[in-house]
């Protein structure tokens, strides 16, 4: 991995600047893939797509800036995002109105990691799920089965994630395996649904 010079950002509601990282090259050794197709590799660190101002604390997009360095300097802050965050942030954006559908499925996607980060990834696991965050997940995930979602592993595997395990077996029983790596995970899929267990799993 090597870093670039500092990206700078300015918020659209008060025009305070953030300093975020770049990167001149990275590489996905030692990554880790999870089963909501989630990708964490130290080496290829990842901006989030919303960043949130330290000034006024409003949200905002990273695409719709305008691309501005710094001329020397770095800087490690990414901007990752909190599921508390998220779900500020996706209310936020969706009220001001996105530009296109493709900012939609971006941000669905960032709120479904964010909720298996803060429930099941993070080192702190929260074991009760709040209601309201659980009606959430489930609506997103449906969201993202019908617009974004086209292989059927991978629908099953969302349908088990929101809790659907009747439509995550029926399109499990769809997947004709092709190869070892998949069959070890229809596997543990399959062991998941048979405990009714929704949490994310790391696919080895």
């Amino acid at each position: 991995m090597i870093p670039g010079d500092p990206q700078i950002l300015t918020c659209p509601h008060c025009g305070g600047k953030k300093e975020v990282m770049s990167l001149v090259s990275g590489n996905t050794c030692g990554a880790e893939y999870w089963s909501d197709n989630k990708q964490i590799a130290p080496m290829l660190p990842e901006i989030s797509y919303v960043q949130k101002c330290p000034h006024c604390g409003k949200y905002y997009i990273m695409d719709r800036q305008k691309v501005e360095y710094a001329k020397e300097g770095w800087c490690s802050e990414r901007g990752i995002l909190t599921f508390p965050e998220m779900k500020e942030a996706y209310k936020q954006l969706c009220e001001e109105g996105l530009q296109n559908e493709g900012e939609e499925r971006v941000l669905r996607t960032m709120l479904h990691h964010a909720f298996n980060d803060y429930y099941y990834r993070s080192n702190d696991v929260r074991k009760n799920i709040i209601e309201e965050d659980r009606s959430l997940f489930h609506d997103n995930g449906l969201w993202l089965i019908e617009n974004l979602i086209t292989d059927n592993l991978l629908k099953a595997e969302f349908y088990r994630e929101i809790g659907e395990m009747d439509k995550a077996q029926t399109f499990l029983d769809t997947v004709n395996t092709k190869s070892d790596f998949q069959k070890k995970i229809v596997s543990v899929i399959q062991k998941k649904i048979n405990k009714n267990d929704s949490s994310v799993f790391r696919i080895q």
